[in-house]
């Protein structure tokens, strides 16, 4: 104490008494903690403590091994001091080290530097261009050709800038020519150093193990705020489309109900700018009615943001993935929804593979009942673009493109993903899709199709020229049998029009579907059937079929080919309890996609059967059972199976007969093997 009167005194003979004052109560909060334990600042600065620990986690995420290459062979990562190790890095920098240091191969690597704010972002990029690779290239041993800076933290988030050295000149790296903000993955930068460019457009943007990795990460988040799972889907879409302004979010914003404000602005001019303002309602975040759980509600949606940040969304979403089926796809998953509420959105080769095979054009007419996240009409909108001018996807996208789906969250979903393709005008439209028929009309100069009450059975002035769906899975409730949503689709189908579908097997197979097919063969036409792998709605435990159907042409058994295949490996694996896609796995899907294509446009070309896996042809009339799949009719090679093998497959074909309670089947199979 009397030394403190002391330094009081002091200070008010030289600086007065508002000074020492100050300096005195800072004083007392230094030499109160060693009593109180700890002090808090009212004003604390960020730490690049933040900054460099999600320089390392995002590298590790992108496929980096985050470890010191001196100490373990396969390491990739200097961190801070470790570059100290090479020794040419330490002939060029000395001491001065920056946050990251990646080694791309022995001579080459990538400078990483890290800032505590997201405003130093450009300090950032100029210390890592002349403090450290300006140094690295004046070496004739190493170089430096890729650098970046991370600014920010984990309150306010994060800027990435990443920049190549091309011709002697610093430039931005781009994605889709846009700038690319978040670090790079192996294959980026293999991709950038080996072409010599700065702008990727065709290369896959990250990892799919990255999306797969956020989208639980988000999961989690929202878990534990206590978010209900059916608000998930609507959470994301709101903060999603907010990032597609541009705008910078203050995430400082301490008042939750200000923070939600300022995001719903941007999400209602976003709408306003498309001309979706109806949808508004679908998609606005919502704060909590409770003002307990607004800190929370606050903290998940600034995770939620960063988090979303680290995948570069905006470009991710332009790259033609379906970023958001995947997110939605997760949600489902972790709440258990999928099977409860029949929802299983389709994998995009699937999507893709069916609008190829189909060859969709700027003037066909295209509509997905069942649109979930819109999955078929992304893949419809992104191969006609390959193929069409301007004015022709223009049209296209503001004429031809329908889609409809009861759950209204997912239909927000569905449109944020069509918003971030620039579909402009997309005809999206929530309700059951049993109560709606699209009838063709003319606005202004065009043909297109506008919604009606459904009356009856059929519609008597369709537009569509083909139709694509994949329908809720075993909902047994009335109208919403899988056979009533082919019957469905078939009725807003054109004469002529083509319908491809993914099913169960069980459709096209079990004696209670048999009156179902026959008079589906009377009024259509069977052109071809794709048995997919079993894991493929993994993890939800389905086999399904492809079928391709062309509407109001009887079925000719005597003429008419089928094309059967059995694509049950599709280049995917199954790994850490997600689907990823690997190389060394066979793909028969793409092995027949360009002959099926063929077949649908022409059916009667001579094509080669290849036993157990495709066969070309013409339905058994004399099949009592009309089991309309390929494992009816491809041929065995028994030269080629040995007598486990045959067993295995008996043991299969009777396992998914019991599964799908077809015990008359069972019993009539068992006595034949008898005789």
């Amino acid at each position: 104490m009397k030394k403190n009167k002391k330094i009081k005194r002091q200070l008010q003979s030289k600086s007065g008494k508002n000074f020492s004052e100050k300096f005195i109560n800072d004083r007392h909060l230094k030499l109160s903690s060693k009593q109180k334990k700890m002090a808090h600042s009212t004003n604390p600065k960020n730490s690049e403590v933040d900054a460099y620990s999600y320089m390392v986690k995002e590298l590790e995420k992108l496929g980096w091994i985050v470890k010191n290459p001196a100490r373990i062979p396969e390491g990739e990562v200097y961190k801070q001091n470790e570059g100290l190790y090479n020794l040419d890095i330490k002939e060029c920098l000395v001491k001065d080290m920056p946050e990251g240091i990646v080694k791309l191969n022995e001579v080459e690597f990538w400078v990483i530097e890290c800032k505590r704010n997201k405003e130093d972002i450009s300090k950032a990029l100029e210390e890592a261009k002349f403090q450290y690779a300006k140094k690295i290239n004046k070496s004739k041993k190493i170089s430096c050709k890729v650098i970046s800076g991370v600014a920010g933290n984990d309150t306010d988030g994060y800027t990435v800038v990443n920049q190549y050295l091309n011709k002697g000149h610093w430039e931005t790296i781009l994605f889709n020519d846009k700038p690319k903000d978040t670090l790079l993955s192996k294959e980026q930068v293999k991709y950038l150093i080996g072409n010599k460019t700065i702008n990727y457009k065709e290369f896959p943007d990250l990892p799919e193990e990255k999306y797969v990795r956020s989208a639980f990460k988000i999961n989690d988040v929202l878990h534990n705020s206590g978010m209900n799972v059916n608000k998930r889907a609507r959470f994301m879409a709101g903060l999603i489309l907010s990032l597609s302004m541009n705008k910078e979010i203050d995430l400082t914003i301490g008042n939750t109900e200000l923070l939600v404000k300022n995001i719903n602005n941007l999400i209602e001019q976003k709408l306003k700018e498309v001309k979706k303002h109806n949808f508004f309602s679908f998609i606005n975040l919502e704060v909590p009615p409770s003002e307990e759980n607004h800190i929370k509600y606050r903290q998940a949606i600034i995770d939620t943001l960063n988090e979303l940040q680290t995948l570069d969304i905006k470009n991710a979403m332009a790259s033609g993935n379906d970023i958001l089926g995947k997110f939605y796809q997760k949600f489902l998953t972790y709440g258990n929804g999928a099977k409860e509420i029949g929802i299983v959105l389709t994998p995009r080769h699937i999507t893709e593979f069916a609008v190829e095979v189909l060859d969709i054009k700027y003037n066909d007419y295209i509509l997905d009942p069942c649109c979930g996240t819109g999955g078929f009409l992304v893949s419809a909108f992104d191969y006609v673009k390959k193929s069409a001018n301007k004015n022709q996807i223009d049209k296209f996208k503001n004429y031809n493109l329908f889609g409809i789906e009861q759950d209204d969250e997912v239909v927000a979903l569905a449109l944020v993903n069509m918003i971030f393709r620039g579909d402009g005008r997309n005809n999206m439209m929530n309700g059951n899709c049993f109560q709606k028929s699209i009838v063709k009309t003319k606005k202004g100069d065009y043909e297109t199709g506008e919604e009606k009450k459904r009356e009856g059975n059929e519609n008597k002035n369709p537009v569509i020229t083909k139709l694509l769906m994949n329908p809720p899975f075993a909902l047994k409730k009335g109208d919403e049998k899988e056979s009533n949503f082919i019957d469905y689709s078939l009725s807003q189908v054109e004469d002529g029009g083509v319908l491809f579908v993914i099913v169960p097997i069980s459709v096209m197979i079990k004696a209670q579907y048999k009156k179902w097919r026959s008079e589906l063969l009377k009024r259509n036409t069977l052109l071809s059937v794709i048995t997919f792998p079993d894991d493929l709605f993994y993890p939800v435990s389905v086999h399904t079929i492809g079928v391709f159907i062309k509407k109001g042409i009887p079925h000719d058994f005597d003429n008419q080919n089928v094309y059967f295949a059995k694509a049950n490996s599709d280049g995917f694996s199954k790994k850490k309890g997600v689907r990823v896609f690997n190389e060394d796995k066979r793909n028969k899907i793409l092995e027949i996609k360009e002959e099926l294509k063929a077949f649908i446009s022409s059916p009667n070309l001579p094509l080669k059967s290849i036993p157990e896996f495709k066969i070309i042809s013409k339905l058994d009339k004399l099949d009592e059972d009309i089991e309309l799949v390929p494992e009816a009719y491809l041929e065995t090679d028994y030269n080629t199976l040995n007598e486990e093998d045959f067993k295995e497959n008996i043991r299969k074909y009777l396992g998914y007969l019991v599964k799908e309670a077809d015990f008359e089947a069972v019993e009539g199979y068992m006595e034949n093997g008898q005789k």
